[in-house]
């Protein structure tokens, strides 16, 4: 599963489709599992009966009211266990400053603040890129895989700030985290959700290996950057929870896994979800589609 996973991102041919989610939600795991409560062995459970080659760990951060975790308050539940007994690709997710600063500030404050007050805005993504190194530090110490920097930078029309706004304040950070993940040696993956086609091109010359959630109802045509820049991105999701309902229709299935079938041809592709797995995803069309591409 690993070495599927790591041939993927390098764009060497793989044995079939790797397929990984960015999110598992507990209450599908209790529901499917028929269990009071998940932990590792409950989540390994169930990534088995997907057959998925990576597991995302995510942090978790006590309320800290207006103000940025200190790096050892936050912790990734199970790693340890994830690293040494799941034999999968694990991922572990660090939050970008659009993330932190929306939670902090709120979504109105943060997104004015390069307006209202520049030398603020490069203070605080500072702090968020100096807690990220330190955070990337202890992941890489403790055997992760690959990184991913979950920044939803974007809605479903464009940008949530202005091309030069992201260029200016957001994109050299993001370029001075991933040169200083990538000098370990692991590959950084970039996520947003909605519509990030207008800086695709800056997260390849930053140096992330791949792009996550790639969502078709927000505009991103998979099939485009797979032309584009299948050489130099691994392109990860895209299937979205429409898709996966639509497919109940087989004419709709099949098409589906034409498409998939095509991005995998070339490698560079990591089968998955826009958005991970939670309640009211039809888990029984993903499971159908994932077992479908096994045969």
């Amino acid at each position: 599963m690993k070495e599927r996973v790591r041939r993927a991102i390098q764009h060497l041919p793989t044995d079939r489709v790797p397929k990984g989610e960015i999110s598992i939600d507990d209450a599908v795991v209790k529901r499917e599992l028929e269990c009071s409560s998940v932990g590792f062995e409950e989540r390994l459970q169930f990534a088995n009966k997907l057959e998925l080659d990576i597991v995302c760990v995510s942090p978790e951060v006590p309320a800290s009211g207006k103000k940025l975790p200190e790096p050892c308050d936050v912790s990734w539940p199970g790693l340890e266990q994830w690293v040494l007994e799941s034999g999968r690709f694990i991922f572990a997710i660090l939050d970008g400053p659009f993330e932190w600063g929306i939670r902090i500030m709120g979504f109105n404050d943060f997104i004015t603040l390069p307006m209202r007050s520049a030398p603020s805005v490069v203070d605080f993504i500072e702090k968020v890129e100096k807690l990220n190194i330190e955070l990337a530090r202890h992941l890489i110490d403790n055997g992760v895989d690959g990184l991913i920097i979950a920044d939803d930078i974007a809605y479903q029309r464009g940008l949530l700030s202005s091309p030069e706004t992201i260029k200016k304040y957001f994109l050299p950070s993001l370029a001075s985290q991933v040169e200083k993940i990538s000098g370990k040696g692991l590959p950084v993956f970039f996520h947003s959700d909605g519509n990030f086609g207008e800086i695709v091109s800056d997260i390849v010359r930053i140096g992330f290996k791949g792009v996550h959630c790639i969502d078709p109802n927000s505009g991103m045509d998979i099939s485009a950057l797979k032309l584009k820049w299948g050489k130099r991105l691994c392109l990860w999701g895209n299937l979205s929870p429409d898709d996966l309902q639509e497919s109940h229709d087989p004419a709709y299935l099949q098409k589906v896994k034409s498409t998939i079938l095509s991005l995998a041809s070339e490698s560079g592709y990591i089968l998955g979800t826009t958005c991970g797995i939670f309640e009211g995803l039809d888990l029984e069309a993903l499971s159908a589609l994932y077992s479908s591409l096994q045969e």
